[in-house]
């Protein structure tokens, strides 16, 4: 009998769905005073959704929206800034962990004019990247301001959307100097301001997070490939509530469980520890967002806690 993955329905490639990670999803649903979701993993299509809803309540929503957050909502790269020595510090470790968060950002630093700039590159629609681009630079400045106990910042910045009608409330974040579009999102830090200290500075605790911080990057450039692709849809059928199998994953992928084992043997892999790496990664995720045990364990597809902590010890 023929294998699936030589069926010509295989050529018919199919979108790979992103996601963003973290509490941006939920803070729009609590805006919104729509039921919010347990998970922090929102794809692409449901965020844009959210920001749509949200823009009808206030237009400026993009610029606004940071301050529905509380120091739970906060990513952990928000709270590693906090720690850093200095701005220039906070925003190196911006760049450098910005894939965790999203699987549509990149953030870039980049030296101009005796300024330190931090380019976003957003990988999404105009509209949502539009909404994106606003929230994490208002997101960026706030904390800035917080860390290092400054009312303002000499700062510029450069968006790649047109100037919307709300354009005046972009002063108080970012002063007069400000370009609408441009080729680039960018904001650019003066030396002085790159200097500046973060009143809870704090060596260790940098060191600490960015050791987790990076071991979680290396199992990120491990899941390349066809682990990629598994781990892409059984973190989807997760998000549904369902326990992704083996045979489950395979059509979803179009192939059968045979060819996507062998797939995997290639990259020293099998599905069970693609699997564990996924809800590894979950689970750091859902602890750092205050989650309960018990509330991890379904998250992760566990019938009880019980069995989430037996199955855990795998990849502990």
């Amino acid at each position: 009998m023929r294998e699936l993955d030589k069926n010509p329905r295989e050529l018919a490639k199919l979108p790979v769905q992103r996601f963003h990670r973290g509490p941006l999803g939920r803070v729009l649903e609590r805006f919104l005073q729509s039921h919010v979701s347990i998970s922090s993993d929102f794809s692409l299509v449901a965020l844009e959704q959210l920001w749509l809803a949200a823009v009808k309540h206030d237009p400026a929503i993009g610029l606004h929206l940071f301050t529905q957050f509380t120091p739970q909502d906060w990513h952990v790269l928000v709270h590693l800034g906090q720690y850093c020595a200095n701005v220039a510090e906070a925003n190196r470790c911006w760049a450098r962990y910005a894939s965790l968060a999203s699987d549509t950002d990149q953030v870039r630093i980049i030296e101009e004019s005796g300024c330190m700039g931090v380019e976003l590159q957003i990988d999404a629609p105009p509209q949502l990247a539009r909404f994106l681009a606003e929230h994490y630079t208002v997101m960026a400045v706030t904390q800035m301001r917080l860390g290092t106990g400054q009312p303002q910042l000499q700062v510029a910045a450069q968006f790649r959307h047109a100037r919307p009608d709300y354009h005046e409330l972009y002063k108080p974040w970012f002063g007069v100097d400000i370009k609408f579009g441009a080729d680039r999102n960018l904001l650019l830090f003066d030396s002085a301001t790159q200097a500046l200290p973060m009143r809870n500075r704090h060596a260790g605790m940098v060191e600490v997070i960015c050791q987790e911080l990076d071991r979680r990057l290396a199992r990120q450039h491990q899941l390349g490939g066809w682990a990629d692709k598994v781990a892409t849809s059984a973190r989807q059928a997760l998000q549904q509530g369902l326990v992704p199998s083996l045979e489950s994953v395979a059509e979803s992928l179009h192939q059968s469980p045979r060819t996507l084992r062998r797939r995997l043997e290639e990259q020293n892999l099998s599905f069970r520890q693609v699997l564990d790496m996924l809800r590894a990664e979950l689970e750091q995720q859902y602890e750092l967002q205050g989650c309960s045990r018990a509330q991890i364990g379904e998250l992760l597809g566990y019938n009880d806690t019980a069995a989430y902590l037996h199955a855990r010890k795998r990849w502990s």
